[in-house]
This record gives C-alpha cells, structure tokens and sequence, in this order.
C-alpha cells in the first residue's frame, strides 16, 4: 500500500482565504450592534407595556385636538370604509373581527383579539409575562438538566448498542401508535381509531421494508461515534458557539424592542366610534379595535431588515463553524497514524484555523446558506399567493431542488476546507469532483440516517415530555392544586420542547461527524488506501446500496422509455 501524507494540511500552510467575506460579515454584525445601541440609548421613556396598551386601546394616546377633532377622524374613517365596502365586497376586505387591532395590542398576551360587539363589556387584561415566567422556570431548568444527560446517554447507548437503540425506538414507535389506537377504540372514537390503526400498520410496514437500512445505518452510527469518543470536546465547543450565537442574538433582539418605541400613536384607520361598554373602540363591521395605533419611524422597519439578516447570518455561519470544526477534528482523528491514541489538541486546532484564515471561508459558506433561506421563503410566499398556477408550482418545484444541490455542495465543501485550507469556491470543486470521481455522489441521496435519528429524538423527547406530565399530574393532585390539570400540560410541553431542542442539537454533531467520516473515506478511496477497515465496510454497503438503487431507476427509466417510443 502506499504511502501518502495526511489530507488534513497543517496551520503553517495554511494562508487567508476570502478575506473580503470576513469584512462583511463584521461590518454587517456590528453595524446592527451599533444601531440597536443608539436606538436603546434614544428611547424615549414611557409607560409600562401594559399602560402604553391601555392607551393605545382606550385612545387616551392619541386624543389631541379636542373632543371635536376626535369625532372628526371617526367620521373620515367611517366614511371611507364606507366608499370602500360600495365598491368591494365586505367578505373580500377582510375586515373581521381582529382588524385593527394595533401592533402592540396584537403583541400582547391575552389581548381581546376575537372579541364582537356583544363581548364588548369582557375586557381582558394583559396577562403577567414575569409572572408566567415565574410559574415555568422550574420546568425548564428540569428539562434541560435532564435533556443533557439524556443526550449524553445516547450518544453512550449508540456508541455502545446502536442497533437495540435504532430497533428499540421503532418498535416503540410502532407500540405507542398501537397502545393509543386501543385507546382510542375504547373511549369509541372510532373515525380516529381508524386513522391511528393505519398509521399503525404503515409505521410497522416501513420498519420492515427498511430492516436492511437501520442495520446499515445502525453500523454507521456506531463506528462514527468512536470519533466523538476520542474527541469529547467537539460537544463542549459546539455548545460554546451556540452560546455565543444566542449572546448576540438576545441583545439584537432588546434593541429592536427598543427600536419599537420610536414612534407616535396616530387614531386607527379602523375605528368609527367609541365603545359605550368597554375602553376601546368599535370598527364598521362591529369589532372590536384599538382606539389608537402605533405608527413606526421611517428607519425603524430598515433596521429591523437589518437585525433580521444579521441575526440569520450569525446563526447559519455558526453553523458552518461547527461543521467546519468537525470536519478538523475528525479528518485530524481519521488520517493520524495506526496505534495513535491520544488526540489531545484536534479541538483546539481546528478553532484557531476556524477563526484565523478559514474565517473568511465560514462567512461564505454562512452567507450562501443564508440567501438561500431568503430565496426559500420568497420561493414559497409566490408560491401560497399563486396556488393553482400550474407555471408557479414548476417553477417552485426546479428551485428546491437547486437550493438542495446548493446546500448539499455548501456543506461538504465546508469540511474540504477544514481538511485542505482552501477558499469556499475551490473546495466546492474540489470536493464536487472528489465523489464525482470516485462515484461517491449517490450518498447526497441517501437520507436515512437524518431520517432514523429524528424518529429516535421525537421518540425520547415524546415518553420525556409525557412523563413530566403525568408525574406532575398525580403531584398537583394530591397538594390539592386547583390548576393541577393545566400546570402539568404546561409543563410537559416545555419539557418535550427543551428536550427535543437538546437532543436535536446532539444528533446535528453526530450527523455533522458522519459526514465528516465519510469525506474522509472518500478520500482514502480516490487515494486507494484504507486508514479505517471497519469505516470502509461500512460506506461501501452505503454508496452500493444507493448506486445500485439509482441504477435499478434508471433502467426502469429507460424501459419505460423504449415501451412508450413503440
């Protein structure tokens, strides 16, 4: 076998890459850090949120001018309602009984947004958010407590019994399905019971058609997980960046709340009278709106914009970071010389090349990942505002799969670069012709993986979740807590919420390392070497399942073809 140095260059070889990015990404951070200063500084001082509701609601905000000038914009308005709903139908205005409700109002918790004019009396107050806040902090300092031992159980558990793990959450997928089905059927909800036993039998059809595939993907788990066993800080560091992204993101968003107060009430466009029975007023239709609105400055929505894109490009290169940092970590493991034992200071080798001349690379790679998002969503408004458009569904169609290729080729070419050193551009062709080469392109498609680990996180999140619920049912019950029934739903919710965050975030690294491992098998494969038998097996069962599979389609394609040109 031949002998060949490492994949993984050193620092010393490593020069700048994409610097101009690197620009950008700061000038874009601190430029929203900056902003949201001055606005905070510039905020003028005003009431309680609940006060400023309470005016914006009752109009004591925008009563100026005098009784008279007051009854004048009412009637303006009712009037043109009135020339609006001559020409355009009252239905199609969308007038209903939440318009013109301000932004604040909308905002507030327990706002009387579904009110009529026969509720006008039930004014609702704004509920407490500290005071809820109070009520819930128990459980989600519970849940994430438990969330981080449960994710460190099942990192052990897949390291150790991947495959009684992968089968054990199926079955018990396909046990709970059924045991609620039974459930069901007894409280005689037959129409559901129907609906949950074909779920049922579909869920128990899927595990076997696919008993071949979570072995497969069972023995993949299994020997990555022996990278992150020799490299525990990959988990510490990734935790750290989240961190860091939540640090800068909680601030932005204090700033913008305090962008928010730069703005004067103005009457509602919606209003035409004062309400008799409640401190509000009335709309044409008979709702129930605020007296008074809250018109934003000009700058204000561009700066929102602003913090809205940097907050999402912050997060997605946190992301690139974190795949870059294993990819360094795992190629770093993956090509060290046979016997080697000791990997103290793959973690922090990685770092250093992430945040000195790689930096410029991960705001790249953050910054694509980002427009793509943007296109995304403006991808799928067009699409809800043209449903029936035969055009508009193609076309929305052909850019998904064009987004998908895009963030396909993002993510691998982020873990080229953690290996070589090179710029964003040049390790996307690189690594593109890498598996190119070596027939390696059918793994993008090969899905289960991300697919089993969900199940196994909305498994474990679901039993957690409703364990605190019933634990904490059977408590308030018997401390004689009259709100036993809604605390417990509360906080088992928080407690599946926290805990399917938690573990999603420990099964992202896993699936970032599997990737990692097998850039490095292909590169062992284009350089016709083998530094890991057991990974090799693995991989090869991957890629020819898939080839074969592919091949099987396209002949399938190509008989189809030759059937109908007859």
């Amino acid at each position: 076998m031949a002998t060949h140095a490492s994949a993984h260059a050193p620092r010393e070889t490593r020069g700048r890459r994409d610097g101009c990015w690197a620009l950008a990404f700061v000038a874009v951070a601190v430029a929203a850090l900056v902003v949201g200063v001055v606005a905070r500084a510039t905020t003028p001082t005003t009431g309680t949120n609940v006060q400023t509701w309470k005016a914006l609601r009752g109009g004591e905000a925008c009563f100026l001018g005098g009784e008279r000038a007051w009854r004048g914009t009412l009637e303006a308005n009712k009037a043109r309602i009135e020339a609006s709903a001559t020409r355009v139908a009252a239905a199609s205005l969308g007038l209903g009984a939440g318009k013109g409700l301000g932004k604040r109002s909308r905002m507030m918790i327990g706002s009387d947004v579904g009110a009529v004019e026969g509720n006008l009396g039930a004014e609702q107050e704004a509920v407490d958010a500290e005071s809820l806040l109070r009520a819930t902090w128990p459980w989600i300092v519970t849940a994430l407590v438990a969330s981080v031992f449960m994710g460190i159980f099942l990192m052990h558990a897949l390291k150790n019994h991947s495959k009684s793990v992968v089968w054990g959450v199926m079955y018990a997928k396909v046990g709970v399905l059924a045991v609620v089905t039974i459930a069901s059927l007894a409280h005689g909800a037959l129409q559901v019971s129907l609906l949950l036993a074909f779920l049922t039998l579909l869920s128990a059809l899927v595990v076997w058609m696919w008993r071949d595939e979570l072995n497969l993907v069972a023995s993949m788990i299994a020997v990555s997980t022996q990278s992150l066993s020799d490299n525990p800080h990959l988990v510490s560091v990734t935790m750290l960046l989240q961190l860091g992204v939540l640090a800068y993101i909680l601030p932005l968003a204090w700033f913008a709340v305090s962008a928010s107060q730069h703005g004067s009430a103005a009457i509602n466009k919606y209003a035409i009278d004062k309400a008799t029975t409640a401190n509000a007023c009335v709309g044409y239709y008979g709702q129930v709106v605020d007296c008074c609105t809250w018109e934003l400055e000009h700058w204000v929505g561009g700066y929102f914009a602003l913090v809205f894109f940097a907050a999402m490009w912050v997060f997605a290169a946190a992301l690139e970071c974190r795949m870059y940092v294993v990819g360094g970590v795992v190629s770093q493991w993956y090509f060290a010389p046979a016997g080697t034992t000791n990997f103290k200071g793959t973690t922090k080798t990685s770092l250093r090349n992430a945040f000195g001349p790689s930096f410029g690379t991960i705001c790249y790679g953050g910054f694509v990942i980002t427009a793509i998002e943007f296109l995304k969503a403006a991808a799928e408004k067009a699409r809800r505002e043209n449903r029936g458009n035969l055009l508009m569904c193609c076309l929305s169609i052909c850019l998904e799969c064009i987004y998908n290729i895009i963030e396909y080729i993002t993510r691998f070419a982020m873990i080229q670069a953690s290996m070589s050193g090179e710029a964003f551009c040049d390790a996307a062709r690189t690594i593109a012709d890498l598996l190119q080469r070596n027939f390696l392109l059918a793994y993008g498609t090969y899905y289960f993986p991300q697919t089993i680990l969900g199940t196994v996180v909305l498994v474990l999140s679901g039993l957690f979740g409703y364990s605190i619920y019933t634990l904490s049912d059977l408590g308030y019950a018997i401390s004689g807590d009259d709100n036993n029934s809604k605390n417990a739903i509360i906080g088992g919710c928080i407690c599946f919420v926290v805990s399917y965050i938690v573990l999603t975030f420990v099964v992202m690294i896993l699936l970032n390392v599997v990737d990692a491992v097998f850039v490095c098998y292909a590169v062992d494969k284009d350089r016709s070497t083998i530094h890991h038998p057991d990974l090799h097996q693995v991989f090869n069962d991957v890629t020819e399942r898939q080839t074969a599979k592919q091949r099987t389609e396209q002949e399938n394609d190509d008989a189809n073809t030759k059937y109908s040109s007859v």
